[in-house]
């Protein structure tokens, strides 16, 4: 099969689809060079022709059956929608960036509410502790950096006195751990960021969980990478499915979160973790322990992957989870040459963490299991609250008991013909905001199987509803979700 008639076959049915291209000459009715363009679009985005450079216009007109100035005018929308570029001699090229954005529904939506937040809603969406009376008492002075930092204030690396702090409390958790092992960030989510940029490259799989914390897809598909997903079970994730995956595929780093998982709570069984770990050796595979949530782990934190292979892993940590998400204190842990490289990456970036939220920080580290102790009583009463409501009022739903975290997990169930994207709309419109499913996995995508597939389905009939707010607002928040499910699934009265 040649390649026009292969991208003939991609493309499918198109004349009948009006996509998702705008349609400048008539919104209500896509011209066909419109919907050419949706279709082509739309394989481009699944990554089917990343790096591919498209039939001439005339052949693919000839093998469609349009004219040629249909195709020229589709190929000139996805040039200015930046998926494809076309220079002299060498065609029209995909451009190997692979999918832009997640899709709507997904991520986006999330950072809007973070960014332009209701005030008439209640915020069952965001999964981080409020600035309450565990933290507000803290009290720091720039005075208090005197023989803390260098003159000037600039620590790239973080300020020595944190860093030895961290590295402290890791080695009392049983990890050990030295000051210029450690790299202080702002916030686990920088962390992820660097680790994506230095190692992460253009096109390479990424392989994780479904579901999983949407930050880190998102930062890996910036970064211009594939996350793949690996099928799991109870006990986490499953060596023989990412076995598959790395039999086709040299994998950029395993990512896993496996003291405590966002959005599920969940946790890789102790004795499963060897047999993932020795696949990561046995492939050279990078590890990144995303270690942000496990402090909030109800029976107290698991014995970290960084301990079993330090050589291999590198280890995420946070406090923001933990003490308050406005801190944006967070940290990698890992060999020394890896932090080297981070750090420079870093330096090169910002020079720096901010020094005041350092030193809050070092302040909170000092007293931290008292700090825990509260927090994980209080998450522990506001998900058993939560979820006592929402299995009340919503008993169709499926919503496992969490390890730890700020979030539940709610399946829905499938004979309802409801996924998470429309209860999360109609949640909208009834004053609560949760977070779909469809955020926490990964994309369709070259690497996927029938296991992947079948996780990313189960993920996007479901959403995740966190219990950071205070008792009222939750109970107030399952009202209306109920309120919004009914809507959805309660047969409209006979005319």
């Amino acid at each position: 099969m040649s390649g026009v008639t292969r991208l003939a076959a991609e493309l499918g049915d198109w004349r009948t689809r009006g996509g998702s291209a705008p349609a400048p000459h008539d919104a209500a009715t896509p011209s066909l060079a419109d919907r050419l363009a949706a279709a082509l679009a739309a394989v481009i985005e699944r990554g089917a022709l990343d790096g591919v450079r498209l039939p001439a216009e005339r052949r693919l007109a000839v093998e469609l059956g349009v004219s040629r100035a249909t195709v020229v005018h589709a190929y000139a929308e996805l040039r200015e929608r930046g998926l494809v570029s076309s220079r002299e001699r060498s065609g029209t090229v995909v451009r190997a960036i692979g999918r832009r954005g997640r899709a709507p529904g997904t991520q986006l939506p999330q950072l809007q509410r973070l960014l332009a937040p209701d005030a008439q809603h209640v915020d069952l969406a965001v999964a981080a502790p409020p600035l309450d009376a565990l933290v507000a008492g803290v009290r720091v002075e720039l005075g208090d950096a005197a023989g803390l930092v260098q003159p000037h204030g600039y620590d790239p690396q973080g300020i020595p006195a944190l860093r030895a702090a961290i590295a402290g409390r890791l080695t009392d958790d049983g990890l050990d751990a030295s000051p210029d092992e450690v790299l202080v960030t702002s916030g686990a989510h920088e962390a992820l960021s660097l680790i994506a940029a230095l190692f992460v490259g253009r096109g390479q799989p990424v392989a994780v969980d479904a579901p999983t914390y949407p930050g880190a897809l998102e930062l890996f598909e910036r970064a211009g990478g594939r996350p793949a997903i690996v099928a799991g079970d109870a006990a986490g994730m499953r060596p023989d499915a990412l076995e598959r995956l790395l039999a086709r595929r040299v994998v950029a780093l395993l990512y896993l979160m496996p003291g405590c998982r966002s959005p599920t709570g969940g946790s890789i069984a102790r004795g499963r973790r060897p047999a993932l770990l020795e696949l990561a050796a046995r492939h050279d595979l990078l590890v990144v322990e995303d270690a942000a949530l496990d402090k909030l782990r109800f029976d107290g934190p698991l014995p970290s992957l960084r301990s079993l292979a330090p050589e291999r892993v590198l280890r995420v940590g946070s406090l923001d989870k933990l003490a308050w998400a406005g801190l944006r204190v967070g940290w990698v842990v890992g060999p020394r040459a890896t932090i080297a490289r981070l750090t420079a990456l870093k330096a090169a970036r910002d020079l720096g963490s901010g020094i005041l939220g350092q030193l809050a920080a070092l302040e909170l580290l000092r007293d931290v299991d008292r700090l825990r102790a509260a927090r994980v009583a209080q998450a522990r009463a506001q998900m058993q609250q939560l979820r006592a409501e929402l299995n009340r009022r919503v008993p169709a739903w499926a919503i496992a008991v969490p390890e730890g975290g700020w979030s539940l997990w709610a399946r829905l169930p499938r004979d309802a013909g409801v996924d998470g994207d429309a209860l999360t709309a109609a949640a909208a419109r009834h004053g609560v905001d949760v977070a779909a499913g469809s955020a926490h996995v990964a994309p369709p995508g070259p690497h996927d199987d029938a296991s992947a597939a079948r996780e990313r389905a189960e993920a996007i009939a479901a959403v995740r509803i966190a219990y950071v707010a205070p008792p009222p607002a939750l109970s107030e928040g399952a009202r209306r979700l109920a309120a919004a499910w009914d809507e959805l699934t309660q047969a409209p009265p006979d005319v």
